[in-house]
């Protein structure tokens, strides 16, 4: 377990240039800044390999040694609405699998896949995994997921403000992802040559899936935490009648990613990051007497 540990300047396989067109698809400057970049995808790396431990103990306690999205949806398990989120990825996933396979092959060179010897593709059961953790069907009942909502609402509003001649690198930065290839074969090979270089653990390609899912995630909360400390900073706590104004409240009425909008900067992510795991957050907050007791392990995605 050694590479789970390891500094993230020993890896020579990066993201940076990924996590660059995410935060710019997310709202932060067209120019992220650099320096912050490098923040951002080493405190992703860390959490991603964190997660894999945490996986890798439930395989362990399961009699495995290998990792599959079992393990890495059963560490989120508590979030109920970033489970709902995946659940939807994956529909999206495989609604986008069949209009590539629709588009890539014509029917005599379809039919000759079928009758090939090579294995059928993984089927993703990323939702029956969890339909089978969630015991009291409590997914089920959500019809609206208020993240996406409120992250489509952004969207549209940054869209609408953004000028034609950026709306295209705009568009090319929010369709960046961990995966990595050919726009019609991606996979998430880079991604886990970036947290696994040793080949220590044995992952399974579904398990890749849902840890792209979450590096994602983890990247879009760093950013979007940072605009909720902006609009904090903002705020006139000297004046009653300040806390009515409507934009002060709903992250909804922020525009972002403007080109006068100031980058992200390091000491905004590590003040979102300080917010994350502070004391006061978990337990028995600033005053506890047992200051022995471990931390328990946390994620920013979920």
């Amino acid at each position: 377990m050694s590479s789970l540990n390891a500094s993230s300047d020993a890896v020579s396989t990066n993201f940076q240039k990924e996590i660059s067109d995410m935060m710019h698809g997310f709202g932060d400057n067209p120019n992220p800044n650099p320096s912050t970049v490098v923040l951002v995808e080493r405190i992703v790396l860390r959490q991603m390999r964190s997660l894999l431990y945490q996986a890798y103990l439930v395989a362990e306690a399961r009699g495995s040694s290998t990792i599959t999205n079992y393990e890495v949806i059963f560490v989120m398990r508590r979030n109920m609405l970033k489970l709902k989120q995946l659940c939807d990825y994956q529909l999206s996933l495989d609604a986008l699998d069949k209009g590539i396979m629709n588009a890539s092959f014509t029917e005599d060179e379809l039919i000759l896949e079928l009758e090939s010897k090579s294995k059928p593709r993984q089927r993703r059961n990323h939702i029956q995994i969890i339909e089978e953790l969630d015991e009291i069907n409590e997914i089920k009942h959500i019809k609206v997921n208020p993240l996406l909502e409120e992250r489509k609402l952004r969207a549209v509003k940054l869209a609408e403000t953004i000028p034609l001649e950026m709306y295209e690198a705009f568009h090319k930065a929010k369709c960046s992802s961990f995966r990595s290839g050919a726009s019609q074969k991606k996979t998430y090979a880079k991604l886990e040559q970036w947290v696994n270089p040793q080949k220590e653990l044995q992952i399974t390609n579904l398990a890749m899936e849902v840890v792209g899912f979450i590096a994602y995630e983890t990247v879009f909360e760093l950013v979007d935490s940072v605009f909720k400390v902006r609009q904090d900073a903002g705020k006139n706590h000297d004046k009653l009648l300040s806390k009515l104004n409507g934009a002060s409240q709903n992250i909804v009425h922020m525009k972002p990613g403007l080109a006068g909008c100031s980058p992200i900067t390091e000491a905004e992510i590590r003040e979102v990051v300080r917010r994350y795991f502070m004391p006061g957050g978990g337990m028995n907050g600033l005053f506890s007497r047992n200051m022995s007791q471990e931390l328990p392990v946390r994620f920013i995605a979920f």
